[in-house]
């Protein structure tokens, strides 16, 4: 079911020819066939809705970077295998999550060397927060892929809000917000079951900012970290809280090992 959006969206956008040329030349070669066939060699299929729309996304992002400087890479094949990629394995990983998996997935029938996505409903109404958002990555191709429970993207800073805001109305993600806030202030009286986080802050400080609002163990509470590096989670416990790492999934982008940490809060 597609819930109203909570958070009013505040802005215009204004038109602008500037940096056409430089947004041709960023996208030479970017079509829906393409990146068919790059998201191929990467280990992933996706279904016609769900290229376009990572297609479209691509396009926005490419053209907004001109002018704000959202991602550091340019050359569409670079966004996709060494930032997109992230999104993909996330959302392999939570298709197969306990908590946040949509029921009727068939995992028997994947292929071994090729992860098929396919369209699921939504079927969970838990919360989902990804803090400081940047440039909707990995969120934006993960909803894509992956729509469960209800997504809000926090982002303080008003162009990239804007962007935001404007990537989910044009490719009409479900469920999926964008909150123009400071993380804390959006935090208060509200309760996560689901955090995502690729560096916004290092781990330690990231799990006390987090802890009065992330769901405990026993209501299936996770914060997810993306990294290059294992994490080991009961080092930061205190007198308040008590972590543990839950799981850790391992995958490869461009010969480099990165990690999924999912890290769960044992106590309040």
């Amino acid at each position: 079911m597609q819930k109203s959006n909570p958070y009013k969206p505040i802005y215009k956008v204004k038109k602008s020819t500037k940096n056409t040329f430089k947004v041709q030349r960023a996208t030479q070669k970017l079509s829906v066939e393409n990146l068919e066939q790059q998201c191929i060699k990467l280990g992933f299929s996706l279904t016609m809705p769900q290229l376009s729309a990572l297609y479209n996304y691509m396009f926005l992002l490419q053209k907004w970077n001109q002018s704000m400087n959202l991602v550091g890479k340019s050359a569409w094949e670079d966004i996709l295998s060494e930032l997109i990629a992230d999104s993909f394995h996330l959302a392999k990983y939570l298709n197969a999550h306990a908590s946040f998996a949509p029921t009727g997935i068939p995992f028997g029938a994947q292929n071994e060397k090729i992860y098929c996505f396919q369209y699921y409903e939504n079927e969970h109404d838990f919360e989902a927060w990804d803090l400081g958002a940047g440039a909707g990555l990995p969120a934006i191709p993960l909803r894509i892929l992956w729509n469960q429970g209800s997504y809000t993207m926090v982002e303080a800073r008003e162009k990239r809000s804007l962007f935001l805001n404007m990537a989910c109305t044009k490719l009409g993600l479900e469920n999926t917000f964008v909150c123009r806030d400071r993380a804390e202030n959006f935090m208060q009286d509200k309760t996560a079951q689901l955090i995502i986080s690729r560096a916004f802050m290092p781990y330690e400080k990231m799990l006390a900012f987090v802890a009065p609002y992330l769901a405990s163990q026993k209501d299936n509470g996770s914060i997810i970290f993306l990294t290059l590096e294992k994490i080991n989670a009961s080092q930061f416990n205190n007198d308040l809280f008590q972590w543990n790492t839950k799981n850790i999934y391992e995958y490869m982008v461009n010969g480099k090992k990165k990690y999924l940490c999912e890290i769960e809060k044992l106590s309040n």
